[in-house]
């Protein structure tokens, strides 16, 4: 079986980069982790949402995206440090997962914490595959293939196509059990407009997410 662990700065960052490929690997039967770096900021939009009622968000999208288990690392929102207990953290998850597959923000995303979040992902990799830091548990092996996916910036250039016709609705669902942060943008429709539009240009049809390679060893079925 397929292991596949998403990385999102905030919660719904993986629906809106990878949710349309993610939806394939769970109908493919993959075992899907997510893990939500940053906690919950509040807006004058989400105020009298109860913290429960805010990760129930959370919760509700995955299930659309048939991701199995979601974890939570409340780091603060625009404090975000990159410290040794936030990368043991992740390190503890990674060895635990032993993820095939790996997504995370791409390196150039337009988002501060996105690209943080890019380099505790592949730092916490390499940590995860040396022979250190044995209090996360046994060593593993990189991820096979580490996919980075767009959201607030578009990726210049890619390397990597997923048609995602058959879960595009599985992917918008997902983003709509955001109505906190819908309330804020529209990113339902923008998913859906931007995976249309990554769909006309690599195929001419169709709905696909891109992605940049940042690592890829040997063949992986998918």
């Amino acid at each position: 079986m397929t292991s596949v662990l998403a990385l999102a700065p905030h919660p719904d960052d993986d629906a809106i980069g990878c949710g349309g490929s993610l939806a394939k690997h769970a109908a493919a039967g993959a075992d899907i982790v997510s893990v939500t770096v940053i906690g919950r900021e509040r807006s004058r939009h989400d105020e009298h949402m109860t913290d429960e009622e805010f990760r129930e968000e959370t919760t509700a999208a995955c299930r659309e995206l048939g991701v199995q288990r979601s974890i939570w690392l409340d780091e603060p929102s625009r404090d975000l440090v990159l410290s040794r207990r936030l990368h043991l953290r992740l390190v503890s998850i990674i060895r635990e997962v032993a993820p095939d597959i790996l997504y995370l923000p791409h390196r150039k995303d337009g988002d501060a914490e996105h690209r943080m979040v890019y380099t505790l992902g592949t730092e916490s990799v390499w940590m995860a595959a040396s022979d250190f830091f044995l209090e996360c548990g046994a060593p593993v092996p990189a991820p096979t293939l580490i996919l980075g996916y767009e959201v607030w910036s578009p990726l210049a250039s890619f390397q990597y196509t997923e048609n995602i016709d058959d879960t595009i609705e599985c992917k918008i669902a997902a983003l709509r059990c955001y109505s906190s942060q819908l309330k804020h943008t529209q990113w339902d429709e923008a998913a859906r407009g931007l995976a249309s539009y990554r769909g006309v240009l690599t195929s001419g049809f169709g709905y696909a997410e891109v992605f940049d390679i940042i690592h890829c060893s040997g063949t992986l079925e998918r």
